[in-house]
């Protein structure tokens, strides 16, 4: 897939980190969309069909987790980047069983570093594989 013609979707309730990381990617050749809270982006993914998400795990009257769950409800294919403030343990922990979670990042997360996981994702993408080994 070309990074050109990757759509993200950034969802965290910060909205200055929402705007500074669109911001980077949209520099960077991506289509970067934001939500800051779970109900913004539901609507989103239903008209926007994003490949991958970039997702806070703590929002406002709704975890990460349980977004997830009611997106993989109408949304199987779309990739994801969980991102938390706190350690989580995506592999070990039932919360996030069966959610297809592409890769964990810790918050504060380095442009740098997030430049090199969409590189990841994009190069997996053009050998045919869609998950990320983790």
């Amino acid at each position: 897939m070309d990074q050109t013609k990757l759509k993200l979707l950034i969802v965290d309730d910060e909205k200055e980190v929402c705007e500074y990381t669109a911001s980077h990617l949209k520099r960077k050749g991506y289509d970067a969309l934001v939500a800051n809270a779970p109900e913004e982006a539901i609507t989103v993914i239903k008209e926007q069909n994003p490949d991958l998400m970039i997702l806070d795990m703590n929002l406002p009257g709704m975890s990460g987790a349980d977004l997830l769950k009611v997106v993989r409800q109408f949304n199987t294919s779309v990739k994801v980047i969980m991102i938390s403030g706190y350690p989580l343990n995506i592999q070990n922990d039932p919360q996030f069983s069966g959610l297809n979670i592409s890769e964990f990042m810790q918050k504060p997360v380095p442009l740098s570093a997030l430049d090199s996981m969409l590189a990841k994702i994009t190069n997996k993408e053009k050998d045919g594989h869609t998950q990320i080994d983790s």
